[in-house]
């Protein structure tokens, strides 16, 4: 059996955490258990730095060696970076629930000192493969650039700097430059690879790919640049650049998936996941039409829980899961039952916004219980799998 990647085994544990997190937010939310201090900003991170994070930076070191057919990170320098990640992020999920923002400004600060190391292994790497690299390599190094600069937002946020577009400004710029940035760009990239080479079929569109890249890239600049610097329009640029760069993504990934057989659960969560994405952009305008008011509060709820359980979560299931799980092959399709119940979930997220105040908990509530029952195929997945395999960075 296959030594399992040690940034793959706490991947698998962050996102056992995470699952019993949205349990207790679900609890919660239908008044079950008492309020939880830092409960959604850990459920939140732990998908994200958690499960994200460590998959990302398991993956990329590979990922990079094989599209430029350079060298491999050494074994001292992985695991430097994972002491370095963990140890950070074991200290945020100390301090933010505490209030210590000195403390947690401290883990942040670990945190962007392994993106930083493994920013300089990637490019170490590329330096040393052949020329001609796959076009895919720019989303691979793009993506820890804009996280160093989502850190750098997180930081100020923490210490109390004062920017134009103030400390709201910051969050949004914070959030953007993470999942627009650093993650999106990184799947986009995991997509173009793997997609073709899971189903057997050639890129539909494979001209569009630089230009996708560059798309993404600058309109995620203006999404994070726009909130921070207080500049409106330059965010609606942002935006608009951004969706076309996705329209383009979409529809090389389509394209190349329609004729094929056998498409998979975990490739339909892939693609689903784009579509609540691009929600929030247009389900304001439909709740007023509906409604004839926009409840700010629950459709910021409701876009929040969509976003990461609709796109970042289904992301990891169809993404990074099958990477994390090594089985038989068939055992890496999925389930249409987490296709169905987490899709459900988010539907029920943004349907309360239309309802009475009251019906919006249960709902939400509602939501969250099809979430976890959606994450339990892919999450007894992993826990086989964490069991089952010893530990070693051989395949950093």
């Amino acid at each position: 059996m296959r030594a399992r990647n040690p940034f793959y085994l706490m991947a698998g544990l962050y996102f056992v955490l995470d699952v019993v997190a949205v349990a207790l937010v679900a609890l919660v939310t239908a008044g079950i258990i008492s309020p939880i201090a830092g409960l959604s900003w850990m459920q939140v991170h732990l998908l994200t730095i958690g499960v994200v994070t460590q998959a990302i930076f398991g993956t990329l070191p590979g990922l990079i060696s094989r599209v430029t057919a350079g060298s491999t990170l050494g074994t001292r320098t992985a695991w430097v970076t994972w002491l370095l990640v963990n140890g950070g992020f074991v200290t945020l999920l100390v301090a933010m629930p505490s209030g210590q923002r000195t403390v947690a400004a401290g883990g942040a600060l670990t945190i962007f000192s392994a993106v930083a190391l493994l920013l300089v292994g990637l490019v170490w790497q590329g330096s040393r493969g052949r020329d001609g690299a796959r076009i895919s390599s720019p989303f691979y190094l793009s993506g820890p650039v804009f996280f160093l600069v989502g850190i750098g937002m997180a930081l100020g946020m923490l210490l109390g700097w004062q920017v134009p577009g103030g400390y709201f400004g910051l969050i949004e710029a914070h959030v953007h430059a993470n999942v627009w940035g650093f993650l999106a760009l990184v799947v986009a990239g995991v997509l173009l690879d793997r997609i073709p080479a899971l189903l057997g079929q050639p890129l539909r569109f494979p001209g569009t790919v630089p230009a996708t890249g560059w798309l993404l890239i600058v309109g995620a600049i203006g999404l994070v640049v726009g909130p921070w610097a207080a500049i409106l329009p330059l965010t609606i640029l942002g935006i608009a650049v951004y969706v076309v760069g996705t329209a383009l993504l979409l529809a090389n990934l389509i394209g190349t998936a329609l004729p094929a057989r056998g498409w998979t659960p975990n490739l339909t969560h892939l693609l689903v996941a784009y579509v609540w994405m691009v929600v929030p952009a247009v389900a304001a305008p439909l709740i007023v039409l509906a409604t004839g008011q926009l409840p700010t509060s629950r459709v910021e709820t409701a876009a929040v829980a969509g976003l990461v359980a609709g796109w970042i979560f289904q992301i990891v299931i169809g993404a990074f899961v099958p990477g994390l799980v090594r089985e038989q092959p068939g055992s890496l399709d999925g389930s249409w039952a987490s296709v169905v119940a987490l899709n459900l979930g988010v539907l029920l997220f943004w349907i309360s916004p239309l309802v009475g105040e009251r019906t919006t908990a249960t709902l939400t509530a509602a939501g969250y219980a099809l979430i976890v029952g959606g994450s339990l195929p892919p999450l007894a997945s992993l826990l086989r799998q964490i069991v089952a395999s010893p530990v070693s960075v051989g395949d950093v």
